[in-house]
């Protein structure tokens, strides 16, 4: 291995409840309903495959057109996100960086999430420390579970695909990471049990010490 792709929610940020939170008030304000589960099914994608898929099952395009409702959702979302008292990375996430680092393993990050959110958490967290490039959801043609993005992200690093471990917490990030020939270590701190991380070639709950050997354990496999 020789690089490292970080998908961002989920993985660096736990930021699904917050955008779980947002997605259900825009659901009130427009009217329309959404069990756990089927939201739990966009975990993952990008908001205009989301946002066109809900307008097309409910039927609103009189109503709203994708860029209108997605960039409400990102405004909300960010502004959400940037009044937090309380925020910081996933426990243990720096420390891998570090020790990422240490070895001169080349990061990226892979996010489905809109540039504005990505370039807000990379800069309060000072993460160009480590990570060298983005790519984020509005600069590919097709999100996740398509390939795309991590083809990207390693073609933005000079790597080859098979020469990069992916980190994701989304059925539908694990599928794009394996579709794209690479490695790809499943996070699943919330344990949910609507996202299928099994094609991941390991799956943990935190990154904690023995978690962070068994990345390590993958990557020099």
């Amino acid at each position: 291995m020789k690089a490292i792709i970080f998908d961002m929610d989920g993985v660096i940020i736990d930021s699904e409840p917050i955008y779980k939170e947002i997605d259900k008030e825009i659901f009130r304000e427009i009217g329309i309903s959404m069990g756990d589960e089927e939201l739990e099914g966009y975990v993952g994608t990008n908001g205009r495959d989301m946002w066109s898929d809900i307008i097309d099952k409910h039927s609103l395009h009189e109503r709203f057109t994708v860029k209108e409702i997605w960039g409400y959702h990102i405004e909300k979302f960010y502004n959400g996100l940037s009044t937090l008292e309380i925020f910081h990375p996933i426990e243990g996430i720096i420390q891998l960086m570090e020790i990422l680092k240490e070895k001169d393993y080349k990061m990226a990050i892979a996010s489905s999430s809109h540039k504005k959110i990505i370039e807000y958490v990379y800069n309060k967290f000072d993460l160009g420390r480590y990570i060298s490039e983005y790519v984020d959801g509005s600069s590919v043609e097709n999100g996740k579970p398509n390939p795309e993005i991590f083809i990207k992200a390693a073609a933005s690093l000079r790597v080859e695909s098979c020469d990069c471990l992916v980190i994701e917490d989304s059925e539908n990030g694990v599928k794009a990471a394996k579709a794209a020939g690479m490695k790809c270590v499943g996070f699943n701190m919330r344990n949910s049990k609507h996202q299928n991380l099994s094609m991941a070639d390991v799956v943990i709950s935190s990154f904690n010490r023995e978690n962070i050997n068994k990345i390590m354990d993958v990557i020099n496999s």
